[in-house]
């Protein structure tokens, strides 16, 4: 059989192993549930791993031969999300998988059992990275930290996402997405606490009102982007989050909470960001006699992908998927992605499987919804687009 015919036989494995890490949802570093399921098929397909004591990465590895090393990664967590879905397969708690992570674990455990089977003819060896905490505080630097790029050196790495974003291409379920330079960008967030003085409404005389600080503050910020940073270079500032007063209607509070996210392709250009937010929350309080506190946090780096993988990748995609399911796409992401950490140290190539599916009205909504649904149907092909990559760059010939 070919790679991808090796995949599709096992398709509804990948679905149901989907469908059931769907239903237990879990956040952070420590996956408990999560966890125990990957090392549980693990276990089935007679593969060794390795596990951590403060966060629920997993790592396998397979081949007997030294050699060249690679490493697969695949998130596992989920998000603060109450599903909205009936399906069978909904959450089964009061978070969601509602980015695809479910989706990313179930694609590496068909490789980690497709591999299986032709680890004797590796001339080299495989890492399969099952990580925690993509979607904060982050996973893939505690794990680096651990040594998993580490006995054997990881040569060479490849993440996958799921896709529904509208493209100026035509896309279909199970077509593939790749793209030269930067997969995603610079992913930082910004805490900021405006500190006024409380009192009664009818008396703001007598008060620092913070709510009125905190709006300056935001339009100000946004004036960076439209008038101090060039049009060229992609740059985001949301605040997603604002908090002030208790619900009372007369009371002017003591504190403002902002809380938002900076996105960035350039480096250079995310450092100027973070030197021209202070300075505004700084000269703007004083001005208003106010003072702030100011954090950043959890800061991704762009995740860069490496043209001789992205190459190779290419090459390997079209032995196994028709020319038109192939796309190389020249668009920017502002979306954040920790993977950056892997890519810093190793060169690799991020790709994304289109996998878009309608939501009981019919609509399609974005990720991080509560009606989130993908086409699992397709996710043998991302098991299929690993495996021959892997094959390639380890020189494995598989009988057709």
């Amino acid at each position: 059989m070919t790679v991808l015919e090796e995949a599709r036989e096992i398709s509804n494995e990948i679905i149901a192993w989907r469908r059931e890490l769907h239903k237990i949802p879990e956040i952070g570093l420590v996956l408990p549930q999560t966890a125990a399921f990957v090392q549980a098929r693990l276990e089935e397909m007679g593969i060794a791993y390795t596990t951590f004591e403060r966060h629920s990465g997993i790592v396998a590895l397979l081949g007997p031969n030294p050699g060249k090393t690679i490493a697969l990664r695949a998130d596992m967590d989920g998000l603060r999300i109450n599903e909205e879905s009936e399906f069978e397969y909904r959450s089964q708690n009061s978070n969601m998988h509602a980015c695809g992570h479910d989706a990313h674990t179930a694609i590496l455990l068909g490789v980690a059992k497709l591999l299986k089977r032709h680890e004797a003819a590796l001339n080299g060896q495989v890492k399969l990275l099952f990580q925690p905490a993509e979607e904060g505080p982050g996973g893939a630097l505690p794990m680096i930290e651990d040594g998993v790029l580490e006995n054997p050196k990881v040569d060479a790495i490849l993440a996958l996402h799921m896709d529904r974003k509208i493209h100026p291409f035509p896309c279909k379920n199970g077509d593939v997405i790749v793209k030269y330079g930067n997969s995603s960008a610079a992913d930082d967030q910004v805490d900021i606490t405006i500190i006024g003085k409380s009192g009664h409404g009818s008396e703001p005389h007598r008060c620092i009102d913070p709510i009125v600080v905190s709006s300056l503050v935001v339009t100000a910020i946004q004036h960076i982007i439209s008038r101090e940073i060039s049009p060229f270079s992609p740059c985001v500032i949301s605040f997603g989050t604002i908090t002030g007063g208790q619900g009372a209607e007369n009371i002017i509070p003591n504190t403002v909470v902002l809380h938002g996210t900076i996105r960035n392709q350039d480096l250079e250009v995310r450092e100027f960001v973070f030197r021209r937010i202070e300075e505004i929350v700084k000269y703007i309080t004083k001005a208003m006699r106010a003072d702030y506190q100011l954090t950043y946090l959890n800061g991704y780096p762009p995740t860069k992908n490496d043209p001789a993988m992205v190459d190779g990748f290419l090459a390997s995609a079209r032995q196994i998927l028709p020319a038109a399911d192939i796309h190389v796409s020249e668009e920017d992401s502002m979306g954040g992605e920790d993977a950056g950490f892997f890519y810093q140290k190793v060169p690799g190539c991020f790709f994304r499987l289109y996998s878009a599916a309608p939501f009981t009205d019919g609509e399609i909504y974005p990720a991080h919804s509560s009606r989130f649904v993908l086409d699992d149907s397709v996710l043998y092909r991302g098991t299929a687009l690993f495996l021959q990559n892997i094959f390639d760059q380890l020189r494995v010939t598989v009988v057709k």
